[in-house]
């Protein structure tokens, strides 16, 4: 029994002097874990603070916007499209009067076809018949030249003999020379007929033709003018015009917003500049659509001087400005329409 009870005291004495050190080695992990939490506290810190922050920009659908109108005075006889419609490429817009035009066509029509009468005659010469005519005159007009002469010579022995007055003489003279006279321009005419028109007759009769069928286009392409066609595929804008409104040459009639020309205007910081001027693309989400797209730049362009967004002269700094980023949707998106917005979000560089 002795024995026994020196052996638990020998236990007793050991366990109390092996219980320190367990204490102290519990410390040292509590140490060694509160120490690498607050290292990864800080290490997170640290790496919110300089990771690069996500910038977030917002643009919006625009679109170059075609004016349509007329060039003469005219009136609205019916509009045939409305706003929001989509149209294509010599799609009907509207139907516009001007009897001016007609009446100006009607002219120049009768025109050319005098003038291609003329250039017919030029071409063609005198008929057969007309050059017998002239033919036969020059003889009648040549055989009363020749009795004028005659006439004349036998005045001259008979004045020589004192039987008639120099008076007379004289008379019988003019009219051998007026005979003779005519006689000679009905010869003219005959053989004129019979060579037939010259190479100028001919180019002026030309001439007269071109000037004709030049006033019949001119009408033609006033006339064009009364159907107002849409000259890109797109969506109407606004509709300026009523049925039966006077339209004066230039007024819009309707606007059109290019389908080819859309694109996206994104305004950004001047320093914001660096996070985006060096890509080439980026990506925008489109909240009406609930789709994100690709977009290609196309160009930047600087805005003007109102669009100075802060001033940071007071703290050393600089007017920061801004800048217009033109962007493309990467393929055609049928869905996509002007005034949309698109949200994008990018890493700020360093």
């Amino acid at each position: 029994m002795k024995q026994q009870q020196n052996h638990t005291e020998a236990d007793a004495q050991t366990a109390s002097q092996e219980a320190p050190p367990a204490k102290g080695g519990n410390k040292k992990i509590i140490l060694a874990a509160v120490l690498i939490l607050v290292l990864g506290v800080i290490g997170f810190g640290l790496y919110q603070a300089f990771k690069p922050q996500e910038v977030v920009l917002q643009g919006r659908v625009e679109a170059d916007t075609v004016l349509v109108s007329t060039k003469l005075p005219s009136r609205i006889e019916s509009i045939k499209v409305e706003a929001g419609q989509t149209v294509k490429a010599t799609q009907e817009l509207a139907i516009l009067s001007s009897p001016e035009v007609e009446a100006k066509k009607q002219q120049a029509q009768a025109s050319l076809q005098s003038a291609l009468a003329m250039q017919s005659t030029a071409e063609r010469g005198a008929q057969q018949e007309n050059i017998d005519s002239l033919y036969a005159n020059w003889q009648s007009v040549l055989a009363q030249a020749n009795l004028a002469s005659s006439s004349h010579k036998r005045a001259s022995v008979l004045y020589k003999e004192g039987v008639i007055s120099r008076q007379r003489l004289e008379e019988l003279a003019a009219a051998n020379m007026s005979a003779n006279a005519l006689a000679e321009a009905a010869k003219q005419q005959y053989l004129r007929a019979k060579r037939g028109s010259t190479s100028e007759q001919k180019a002026i009769a030309d001439s007269h033709v071109s000037i004709a069928q030049a006033a019949v286009k001119e009408t033609e392409a006033l006339e064009a003018e009364t159907q107002l066609l849409s000259p890109v595929d797109g969506v109407v804008a606004n509709v300026y015009g009523h049925n039966t409104e006077f339209v004066a040459p230039g007024i819009p009639v309707v606007a059109i917003l290019a389908s080819k020309t859309m694109k996206v205007d994104l305004t950004v910081r001047e320093d914001q500049y660096k996070t985006l001027y060096q890509r080439k693309q980026i990506e925008g989400y489109v909240p009406a659509l609930d789709k994100t797209v690709v977009f290609n730049i196309k160009n930047i362009g600087a805005e003007g001087e109102f669009a100075t967004l802060k001033n940071t002269r007071q703290n050393g700094g600089y007017d920061i400005r801004s800048f217009k980023f033109a962007l493309q949707p990467q393929a055609p998106i049928a869905e996509l329409k002007v005034g949309m917005s698109v949200v994008f979000k990018v890493q700020q560089a360093l």
